[in-house]
């Protein structure tokens, strides 16, 4: 059993991008840019919530889908450690460079467990999403159970 390569990958991208989306908010907030709307801005803020939805659960889980239906000899465990871990990584670089812009005055401490903490979390979603897919992958390369008489 082996590691498939391309869902770490395509997880440490994703996570990277959501470590921004997920603080879009103060991004925008305290920017120099002028505000749109309350309404605009709401609008703005739910499409990047939606986007980041697509990220994960289109495009992650269908590569890890795509992974299990490929390769008879990936193993779903292993690949979900290595999306986990990649995803939580990417999301901490991604994380601790939009805290430090958003509040440079912050301790690099407190900056660092808020960080710590949600990559944690990216980290198991990930994780669980690429173990399913590649689990559902693999039963499909399998074909349906013959039904019993």
């Amino acid at each position: 059993m082996r590691t498939a390569a391309l869902p770490p990958v395509v997880a440490a991208v994703v996570a990277f991008a959501v470590s921004g989306i997920r603080r879009l908010s103060p991004i925008i907030l305290q920017s120099p840019v002028s505000l749109p709307s309350t309404e605009t801005l709401s609008v703005y803020l739910m499409s990047a919530q939606f986007a980041a939805f697509v990220l994960i659960y289109g495009l992650l889980f269908g590569v890890a889908l795509a992974s299990g239906v490929r390769d008879a000899d990936v193993s779903a465990t292993s690949t979900a450690l290595a999306t986990g871990a990649s995803a939580a990584v990417s999301f901490l670089v991604g994380s601790a460079a939009v805290l430090s812009y958003l509040g440079p005055d912050r301790s690099p401490v407190i900056t660092a467990v808020f960080a710590l903490g949600a990559s944690l979390g990216i980290g198991i979603q990930f994780a669980v999403v690429a173990y399913a897919g590649v689990t559902l992958g693999a039963s499909r390369r399998e074909g349906p159970e013959p039904t019993p008489p």
